[in-house]
């Protein structure tokens, strides 16, 4: 691979304009999107962190501590010195950035570098690349914390939403294509109420993880983040660390996948929804006669609890060591008591289909172990053939409606990513 270098000067906060038109942010989403940030949830992840702090908070020097908890989940008094995911995962940022900017990004006429010993992102002019468009990505009010990739993926199935009426819509979405799943998706979400898909709080399992135990759903719909730090956080520079970082609104690029691939569902059958952050939910809309879709476990989506007990598979979160699994209530033949993953190998998911707890909405769980898994509970319900699988595993006949239910699915990872998942156990509920 030929070696690159940036040039040009570099460009400074003042440069930005605003948020939504700034033209760093919009190369960021771009370079996320990209083949090089596809197979790799950390990269991309260490990539939109690291960018929206050099962006936002550049007069703040960004710690190698600081990554680790923020974007790795390392606990908040781990040692860097033995400790070298983060110095490794930089390298490999660097290794992608270059990749880029001599690939798919060789147009680019803003170039992008992680200068060695440093977690700032220097943004510079390349004089020499040719003019290419940029696309402005607009986002609403509040919903800054989709980070700019989310809003553009929300900002893309808009798009489609509107222009494949007609054949591209048949071709991508038909019914001949997609049978099973138009045809769960009308059951779940054609009942004409709403829908709201609510996505994970990735940052609140920091302060979770900083306090040992779970936050509970009152504590959380009343924000009470700062009164559980102090009680339970002694340093106040680490309680103020976690506090800075629990305070913002972050969702994973697993959730923007899962939101994707369901914004285009959503499209393709004509069914109305929106996607909110789990701290901006309210009981009303996740317990009422709307329809729900929660993401996560609930310890990053404390809403989860309002249909925990309704359950078979319930999870379990132990602080030390500090791991998540699934506990089978009622194990039937060849089902395991427990389902505990492994690390960076493999983990469980929990994909369930319940009523709401009052009205006649329905809501849709998707838990994984960790976050590749619950990614890989949104691929699950998307795919033709998984649906397919599972309307035969329930011996459902054409044209008979699906019963609420609960599957749980084993993945297998690799470099991070799902490579594969099956069905380990299911539930008629």
């Amino acid at each position: 691979m030929a070696s690159f270098t940036p040039t040009g000067p570099v460009l400074t906060v003042r440069d930005a304009g605003s948020p939504e038109g700034d033209p760093r942010r919009l190369l960021l989403q771009r370079i996320a999107a990209s083949a090089p940030f596809q197979k790799s949830n950390r990269l991309r992840e260490l990539l939109l962190f690291v960018g929206e702090h050099s962006l936002s908070n550049g007069d703040v020097h960004l710690r190698e501590h600081d990554i680790g908890v923020g974007v790795f989940g390392r606990p908040v008094d781990y040692d860097t010195s033995q400790d070298t995911l983060v110095r490794v995962q930089a390298s490999q940022l660097r290794k992608k950035l270059q990749q880029y900017f001599e690939e798919e990004g060789r147009a680019e006429s803003l170039v992008v570098d992680l200068p060695k010993g440093s977690y700032a992102l220097v943004f510079r002019e390349r004089e020499t690349a040719a003019e290419v468009p940029v696309v402005a990505v607009a986002r609403p009010g509040r919903r800054w914390w989709l980070v700019g990739v989310v809003a553009g993926l929300v900002m893309l199935s808009g798009w489609l939403a509107v222009q494949n009426v007609g054949l591209r819509r048949r071709a991508e979405f038909g019914a001949a294509a997609r049978p099973s799943v138009d045809a769960l998706w009308q059951q779940l979400f054609g009942n004409g109420e709403h829908s709201h898909m609510v996505l994970a709080d990735g940052n609140l399992v920091i302060l979770e993880d900083a306090i040992q135990q779970d936050i509970s759903l009152p504590d959380y719909q009343n924000k009470e983040f700062r009164r559980l730090a102090e009680r339970k956080i002694e340093d106040p520079a680490i309680r103020a660390l976690v506090l800075n970082v629990a305070g913002r609104n972050h969702t994973s690029m697993a959730d923007a996948s899962v939101l994707r691939r369901f914004t285009l569902l959503f499209a393709a059958n004509g069914l109305p929804f929106d996607a909110i952050n789990a701290r901006e939910a309210t009981i009303n809309q996740l317990t009422g006669h709307s329809n729900s879709i929660l993401l996560g476990s609930r310890r990053a989506n404390p809403w989860v609890t309002l249909y925990e007990d309704r359950l078979n598979f319930q999870t379990v979160f132990e602080e030390s060591p500090r791991v998540a699994y699934f506990v089978n209530r009622t194990p039937q033949a060849g089902e395991a008591r427990e389902y505990r993953g492994r690390w960076t190998h493999g983990g469980f998911c929990r994909v369930a289909f319940l009523s709401t707890a009052k009205g006649n909405g329905n809501v849709l769980l998707i838990s994984g172990t960790d976050v590749p898994s619950t990614e890989a509970g949104g691929e699950f319900l998307a795919s033709e053939e998984s649906v397919g699988q599972l309307r035969q595993a329930f011996g459902l006949r054409a044209g008979e409606a699906m019963p609420h239910f609960e599957v749980l699915l084993q993945t297998r990872l690799v470099n991070n990513t799902v490579a594969q998942f099956d069905v380990v156990a299911k539930r008629r509920n």
